[in-house]
């Protein structure tokens, strides 16, 4: 089947990324729920107050394909995954804020698990707890009682693809295959016909782990020929760093955005060809522009 579009007059999400500076006078109050992604271990020693802890591998489950091979970090059904958050204290009227240590990819995990079951107030804490320790923001140790959330989950297939959906538009010129790997990685091994931009990308060179700035991302994704009018469909081995290229690429206001949610793992699972990727190779145009 051809792979809907999401309308390109979809708002852009420029303002979902949270700075420390705009936190601090939120922490304490009913205005913001936090989310700390880390390990329970590092939750523990120390955590931005009144943060709950979600770790992204609580959402997911192993399944089994046709011939017996496991695919790990798949995403629970979302009638599952629902109940984690409003154990969280999640709520569709209360802005929820995810953060990690900060460069890397698992607040951002949270923030497409968010965007895909339709919460519309996500934001992602730039820098993450190393941001918030540098600008003199506090610590509090130990869980934090909490009351449970009432959020609705309305799930978008628009933002998680299947591997048919994907074989499916093979060679289509107005969906984008994003390998979010290490450019080493990706000389090695990728899905035939996929364009390469490294997770790490999305950082900026100098001031790991702040985000580039919109303006950035935008030439980050223009460079390699990707457009408001492509379908970006991101995958990494098993969608962790894809979830940090599909939120940038939301950030940067690209709306066509998706996730392979099984990557690379899921693939070859099903019997998918993995080729040497090819470094030169850019986004080509759709029909119509």
């Amino acid at each position: 089947m051809n792979l809907p579009k999401i309308g390109y007059n979809e708002p852009v999400v420029a303002d979902e990324v949270i700075t420390t500076e705009e936190l601090l006078p939120l922490v304490g109050t009913d205005h913001v729920r936090l989310i700390d992604a880390r390990e329970a271990d590092a939750y523990q020693e120390g955590h931005i107050p009144g943060a709950v802890n979600l770790h992204p591998s609580a959402l997911e489950h192993t399944e089994i394909r046709d011939h017996g091979e496991e695919v790990e970090h798949q995403l629970r059904p979302a009638s599952e995954v629902v109940v984690y958050f409003r154990a969280a204290g999640v709520r569709n009227d209360v802005p929820v804020c995810v953060y990690d240590d900060g460069g890397g990819y698992l607040a951002s995990r949270l923030w497409w698990v968010l965007d895909y079951l339709g919460h519309p107030r996500r934001r992602l804490l730039d820098g993450g707890l190393f941001a918030w320790t540098a600008a003199g923001g506090g610590l509090s140790v130990g869980a934090v009682p909490i009351s449970a959330g009432g959020f609705t989950q309305r799930p978008s297939l628009l933002r998680r693809l299947e591997f048919s959906d994907v074989i499916a538009n093979m060679g289509d010129p107005g969906m984008v295959l994003c390998n979010t790997l290490a450019a080493d990685a990706f000389r090695v091994e990728s899905i035939p016909g996929s364009i390469n931009i490294p997770y790490t990308d999305t950082f900026a060179p100098d001031n790991l782990p702040l985000l580039r700035s919109r303006h950035e991302l935008e030439s980050v994704f223009a460079g390699h020929g990707v457009t408001r009018r492509h379908r970006l469909v991101c995958y990494g081995r098993n969608g962790y760093c894809a979830s940090q290229v599909y939120f940038a690429a939301r950030y940067a206001g690209l709306t066509n955005v998706t996730l392979y949610d099984g990557s690379m793992a899921d693939w070859v699972a099903r019997g998918g060809e993995l080729v040497p990727g090819n470094p030169d190779r850019q986004g080509r145009t759709p029909p119509g522009g």
